[in-house]
């Protein structure tokens, strides 16, 4: 697996900056239809009348879905119109999100999801490889930019989703089908203005020959020596990924034994989105500036304090606690990613694949234990145990090398 540095690409024009806000606004309209369903959980739990052992399956197979292959997307994608590819994941994904309220059982909801999260399988790993590409020398920044997009997209999608149910029904669901049909094609048109060096890379073949020469365990254990940063990233983005996902799917469930309205936990999730939006991109900026790996295991403990904060308290003291903990958690987003990207310099959007969702596949598989967890005690004591895990997370930031600690840019 190559450590070479990659080409630069010139990120000084105007030409590069554009296509980096294009391709936000296309995260921004994803991540709107994919986040649009977590705040309805609870609806659909008391809907399709699922038990929360039960319900938990539906989560864990949509993130297995939509993440596990991504780093399959990615390396696809490397080498190809990865503008073109992404206007393609973009309406997929909004296509089918927007027939959800059409599902007559829960297994045609699942259908429906399934096929959304392979179009989002092909977007993030496409699109993310792309925007640090076009900005190499600001790409902690240009990651934070991106992934912005898509908080603000799940922000709005959970006011949105859960005000359409509670006012109107689930029938109405539809109308959120209008972004996806300006944006892809509008995405799809704009990638023609791209220079072609920019929007194709000449993607490095992942040198997987050192474990066809022998099965040894000597041989097996120098190649993941040989590549011991990339997984040791991979490992901490699925820790931190459990975190992500299990949050996302069972806060509903939580605030619904707390009392909460539908249209609450749209606000909840809204303000816990929107102070995340402020952690990325404060993290993306510090990236830059200073030790991504004392960001990153600083990101890890802090957030894992917080997290557990929310579930053990209740009221204010708990909102606070929740808002806290999305800031601190996404301070450290955007370094795991670009880390990773750093480690498999030809093969970008591979490397963000494997990070930002093979991971999430992974972590997807534990939502199942996190459900019983939850019926055999209470969501809000599964969700503690779950905030732990952000602790081995941070102790892994010290296996990597120490060049990830080095300040790159300081302007």
């Amino acid at each position: 697996m190559s450590t070479e540095t990659a080409p630069s690409l010139r990120s000084d024009s105007r030409g590069t900056l554009r296509p980096v806000f294009y391709i936000t606004a296309a995260h921004m309209a994803l991540d709107f239809y994919m986040v649009l369903t977590p705040p309805l959980w609870a609806f659909f739990q008391s809907h399709y009348n699922l038990t929360v052992a039960q319900f938990a399956y539906l989560p864990t197979v949509i993130v297995f879905c939509g993440s596990i292959a991504q780093p399959f997307m990615g390396y696809f994608s490397d080498g190809r119109d990865r503008m073109a590819l992404a206007a393609l994941g973009l309406f997929a994904t909004g296509i089918f999100v927007s027939c959800i309220g059409f599902a007559p059982t829960v297994y045609i909801l699942a259908a429906f999801l399934i096929f959304a999260s392979f179009g989002s399988s092909l977007f993030h790993p496409t699109a993310g490889g792309l925007v640090t590409a076009l900005t190499p020398h600001r790409a902690n920044l240009s990651m934070a930019i991106f992934l912005t997009g898509g908080t603000l997209g799940m922000a709005l999608a959970s006011i949105t989703g859960t005000q359409i149910v509670e006012r109107y029904g689930i029938e109405y669901l539809w109308l959120i089908v209008i972004p996806v049909l300006i944006l892809a094609p509008f995405i799809l048109w704009q990638s023609r203005k791209v220079p072609v060096h920019e929007r194709r890379v000449t993607a490095g073949k992942i040198d997987f020959s050192i474990l066809r020469k022998t099965r040894s365990l000597r041989t097996i254990f120098a190649f993941l020596n040989k590549t011991r940063s990339l997984w040791t990233l991979f490992a901490i983005s699925v820790l931190r990924s459990i975190i992500h996902t299990g949050f996302v799917s069972f806060t509903a469930i939580l605030g619904a034994s707390r009392g909460w309205t539908t249209s609450e936990i749209g606000w909840v999730f809204s303000c816990y989105l929107l102070s995340s939006t402020l952690g990325r991109i404060t993290g993306g900026y510090l990236a830059d500036r200073m030790s991504q790996r004392k960001l990153l295991a600083f990101s890890c403990a802090s957030s894992a304090i917080f997290h557990a904060g929310f579930c053990l308290t209740d009221g204010y003291l708990a909102l606070i606690s929740f808002f806290v903990a999305g800031y601190l958690f996404d301070l450290g987003i955007t370094t795991n990613i670009s880390l990773a990207q750093r480690a498999l310099p030809h093969n970008t959007s591979t490397a963000t694949g494997l990070v930002m969702g093979f991971s999430w596949g992974m972590a997807g598989l534990a939502m199942i234990g996190v459900g019983s967890l939850a019926e055999w005690t209470s969501t809000a004591t599964a969700l503690t145990v779950v905030s732990m895990v952000l602790i081995p997370a941070a102790f892994l930031v010290a296996l990597l090398p120490a060049e990830y600690g080095e300040v790159k840019n300081k302007r």
